[in-house]
């Protein structure tokens, strides 16, 4: 059988590759000082050559540079990522705290305080959880819980008075979440304080396993903490025994 012409005016695909590697072969023979203008396009391409299991001192400088330069890279992506968050987060407390400031009443804060903050793009999931103590007065909508009960099952939280973030066990996921614990892979539990007291704890929520972790930096969260606390108080009477 004979073998099918290619069509007039096309090619074949290796044709057109032999062609492509043939003009760019021309050009670097046309300009030979090329590579030395292009040092990113040199750091990011692979030069093997054959030389057994030996490697020049060169060669070894050339990869620990490239590895270090790749580290570099990955570091002030993740600072900029950060920086991002920061930005992003600044925005939903500026607005927060704006918001609170207006607010009535406790169960007025504790529905600002989720509505503002299930806004924000890391947040996939919001509970403000608030101590049942005297003097509280709340909606049936806004949850309570005993402050016996939070401390037992948020013992790091109550004891370092700070942020905790990090993935939980399923059972305390779906305690908090009650609607979208089987989406949750990760969270955040921001304790809501006045003068040392937590009147209530702010839980928030990712689907991504990372989103909330150890190494994040939790300022925001806990001034937001302060924040609702500081507006909380004023509404509640505070418990003696805590």
């Amino acid at each position: 059988m004979k073998s099918k012409a290619s069509p007039a005016g096309c090619q074949s695909d290796s044709e057109t590759n032999t062609a492509s590697e043939d003009q760019v072969v021309d050009y670097l023979r046309q300009n030979p000082d090329f590579f030395a203008r292009q040092d990113d396009l040199l750091a990011a391409i692979s030069l093997p050559h054959d030389s057994g299991n030996a490697i020049s001192l060169l060669e070894r400088q050339v990869n620990i540079l490239r590895e270090r330069g790749t580290e570099a890279r990955q570091k002030l992506n993740n600072l900029l990522e950060n920086a991002r968050n920061n930005d992003q987060l600044f925005d939903t407390t500026q607005n927060l705290v704006l918001a609170l400031l207006r607010a009535a009443d406790a169960t007025e804060i504790a529905e600002i305080a989720q509505d503002q903050l299930s806004n924000h793009a890391n947040v996939d999931a919001c509970e403000l959880i608030v101590a049942e103590q005297e003097g509280l007065d709340v909606a049936p909508t806004v949850r309570t819980q005993s402050s016996e009960h939070l401390k037992a099952e948020f013992e790091d939280v109550f004891r370092l008075k700070r942020t905790h973030c990090g993935s939980l066990d399923q059972r305390a996921v779906d305690e908090l979440f009650q609607n979208d614990a089987s989406s949750i892979r990760s969270t955040a539990l921001c304790p809501v304080i006045n003068n040392g007291e937590i009147l209530a704890i702010l839980a928030l929520g990712n689907q991504q396993e990372d989103a909330f972790n150890v190494n994040l930096d939790t300022l925001f969260l806990d001034f937001i903490g302060h924040v609702i606390g500081a507006v909380l108080a004023k509404h509640v009477v505070p418990s003696k025994d805590q």
